[in-house]
């Protein structure tokens, strides 16, 4: 199962070209590892690298996999694209935190099915429309405990990437567009054009 992954990136001075075009909205891009998810109708839930292979320094523990199971799913198995935080920081708020971004397969793939924003509302129907911010900078909506949302931004892009610029578990934005689709799943690593990376510049992340 390999997920979709930015073709182009841009700088942060092309970010008002996004911010006024209507097709274009925004994710925080998460400093972790890409994660997939996958629950089974039945069983525990098992997370995988962008790869398909099991994670050298993480194993789901028990309690987020019920945290995982707890979400209102139907009796189908679901992957989500996500991205684990643990390897990559020390703060104990972090440590252990799966941040759920997009929904790719519930019972079958949803190859050419929901659009963006599509999936980003039946990801927040399976999260249980989340509202409150986790407490330490608020990257994200908190689920449960170990369980996050990311937020999709269709609005003030530029004030959104300025608004993390200090954060460590943040390295900038990416850029989707909410019309897109997805074409290919599951067989090969594959870029998409409908998704940007906006990297803030840093001695971590420099072009």
């Amino acid at each position: 199962m390999y997920p979709p992954r930015p073709k182009h990136r841009i700088v942060p001075g092309k970010l008002p070209k996004y911010n006024a075009d209507p097709k274009w909205v925004a994710q925080l891009k998460f400093n972790g590892q890409r994660n997939l998810v996958f629950v089974p109708a039945d069983g525990e839930a098992k997370v995988f690298g962008r790869k398909g292979a099991a994670h050298g320094d993480f194993v789901l523990p028990a309690k987020i996999s019920d945290e995982l199971k707890s979400l209102s799913l139907t009796d189908k198995d679901y992957w989500f694209d996500s991205e684990l935080l643990n390897r990559k920081t020390k703060d104990k708020d972090y440590k252990n935190r799966i941040i759920l971004f997009d929904v790719l397969f519930i019972g079958k793939h949803l190859f050419n099915g929901p659009t963006l924003m599509e999936r980003s509302e039946i990801l927040a129907n399976i999260c249980n429309h989340p509202t409150v911010l986790e407490p330490a900078h608020g990257i994200a909506l908190q689920v449960t405990e170990h369980v996050w949302m990311a937020q999709t931004f269709s609005t003030d892009l530029v004030a959104r990437y300025n608004q993390f610029l200090h954060c460590d578990e943040i390295e900038g934005l990416v850029l989707k567009r909410a019309d897109s689709k997805l074409d290919s799943i599951g067989a090969k690593e594959h870029e998409v054009s409908w998704q940007i990376r906006c990297r803030k510049p840093s001695k971590n992340y420099q072009f």
